[in-house]
């Protein structure tokens, strides 16, 4: 696993010795990024469910201003830092240690909005018949909702292509691309320009 392109192209990442994170493919990656190239500079980034924070690192290092990385794993937490750090890219991130599931009320009361929503949970999150699949549909309509992302802002979902991600999953969100890649499927989303801001799902 490493940086594919921009200022610290071709560092190589730490990787987590555990069989619930599954690494995004280089090539998927490379893609991804090719598909966001003219929204990554300057931008603000959230890796929610950040994992080793490949996605986030690779955006910092593509011109993204700033990013946070949101991640519950205390193993996880060492290897983003230690990955920044190799990238030297420690400087214009927020390493955070949270539920991704309690972000929103950690950050109700900050002035901060994102260009860019990178979200990756373990798969078995995305599951049909798990009930944190509509938790985590809930939590990405709720950044539309709640303006903690940019009018034309882009957010990316990483799941499995066995599990189904359809537009009548979402209310406020229009899926605008989708990519698949092995067994990895990205889901390329965007707010809705008819989405009201009065309705804010609900986040257990």
């Amino acid at each position: 696993m490493r940086i594919i392109s921009g200022k610290a192209k071709g560092v190589r990442l730490s990787a987590l010795n555990s069989k619930k994170t599954r690494p995004i493919l280089d090539r998927a990656k490379e893609s991804m990024f090719s598909i966001l190239e003219g929204s990554v500079p300057d931008s603000v980034v959230l890796d929610l469910f950040a994992g080793t924070g490949s996605l986030g690192i690779e955006a910092l290092s593509r011109g993204a201003k700033r990013c946070l990385f949101v991640e519950n794993s205390t193993n996880a937490i060492k290897v983003i830092k230690k990955n920044l750090q190799n990238a030297n890219l420690l400087k214009r991130t927020v390493v955070l240690k949270i539920n991704a599931f309690r972000l929103l009320d950690f950050i109700k009361n900050k002035d901060i909005k994102f260009d860019l929503i990178l979200v990756a949970p373990p798969y078995k999150l995305l599951d049909i018949g798990c009930g944190d699949r509509k938790r985590i549909f809930s939590l990405m309509e709720s950044f539309v909702a709640k303006q903690i992302i940019h009018e034309k802002g882009i957010i990316v979902l990483q799941h499995h292509i066995k599990q189904k991600i359809v537009q009548e999953c979402f209310k406020q969100l229009d899926i605008i691309d989708e990519r698949q890649y092995s067994n990895t499927q990205l889901t390329f989303l965007k707010r809705n320009v008819a989405a009201t801001m009065i309705e804010e799902p609900k986040v257990d």
